[in-house]
């Protein structure tokens, strides 16, 4: 059985769509709401639980062969502002999981990480697996330091992991949370009738990957027995800047948003661009939705 840590959330409802009708799926969720009820609950076996909790994680894993964690309460918009409470609730609680999975005998745990935040200001650009991870927000250090505790349980106690280091996803149903996301979040203003806010002047690049284009990279992932005791680099291996993914948005919509443009933040790095070739080669997959069309086909999601 696959079980999907964080189901309810953005890209695990996906994962869930994605993976149901080929596996036995677990969803398991701080809480789930009545459309994730609606559409699943007679396809997958549904479990709330606290990932804070220890006894009920540990119930959660009974009969379960791979792991999909997705679980996290932090976000790159958060900066460093609430470091302590970061380790907190974000690398405290894994490591008693990952040491539950263990126990409950789980074969492979699969970890979505952050490549747009490990890495840090400096490594080449694209990025590959093998730079330097240098983090300068506290999301990207609490994924690294999860990284780092995976890779010694897996020497140690002989757990096989999956590390996906995945860029920026979108795609229908993604709502603004925890100041991540910026298409939701240019979205969101826009319907506010609020300008579109613009860090910096605009030319800082990222790399966005269309959440069918993810999903179907994890599920390469789960049957792909050489991808144990990977790094993974996982995107579209292209750099979109804010100011293109605002024009492609109005484009789509036939509007002209208003900006207002603010200071640039510190913790930010101004160009994350992942190399994505040895996640081609190891997975045999293609992310092939560019921008355009993955904006294309979110609005024909909508209505």
């Amino acid at each position: 059985m696959i079980a999907i840590y964080g189901a309810n959330g953005f890209i695990g409802r996906n994962l869930v769509r994605q993976l149901s009708g080929k596996f036995s799926v677990r969803a398991v969720s701080r809480g789930f709401d009545e459309t994730f009820l609606s559409e699943f609950r007679s396809r997958v076996d549904i479990r709330e639980g606290d990932f804070g909790s220890a006894i009920s994680m540990l119930s959660s894993l009974s009969d379960v062969d791979t792991v999909i964690q997705l679980i996290s309460s932090s976000s790159p918009g958060m900066g460093n502002r609430v470091l302590v409470d970061d380790i907190q609730e974000n690398v405290i609680p894994h490591v008693s999981f990952i040491q539950n999975a263990i126990a409950a005998g789980v074969r492979r745990y699969i970890f979505v990480s952050s490549g747009g935040t490990v890495y840090g200001p400096n490594a080449p650009v694209p990025t590959a697996e093998t730079a330097h991870t240098n983090p300068i927000n506290s999301h990207g250090m609490t994924k690294l330091m999860i990284e780092k505790y995976l890779q010694m349980f897996s020497r140690v106690d002989g757990l096989e992991h999956v590390i996906l280091r995945v860029s920026n996803p979108y795609g229908p149903g993604q709502t603004f949370r925890k100041g991540q996301g910026l298409i939701p979040a240019i979205l969101q203003r826009h319907r506010e009738g609020r300008p579109i806010q613009v860090f910096g002047d605009g030319s800082s690049e990222r790399d966005y990957i269309y959440i069918d284009d993810l999903t179907a990279a994890v599920e390469k992932v789960v049957t792909c027995p050489e991808a144990g005791n990977q790094v993974l680099n996982i995107g579209k291996g292209e750099g979109r800047s804010i100011l293109e993914v605002i024009e492609t948005l109005e484009a789509a919509l036939g509007v002209r948003f208003e900006r207002e443009f603010l200071p640039g933040r510190n913790t930010d790095v101004s160009r994350s661009i992942l190399d994505v070739s040895k996640a081609r080669q190891l997975l045999s997959w293609s992310p092939d939705i560019s921008l355009e069309e993955g904006v294309a086909r979110m609005f024909a999601a909508q209505g």
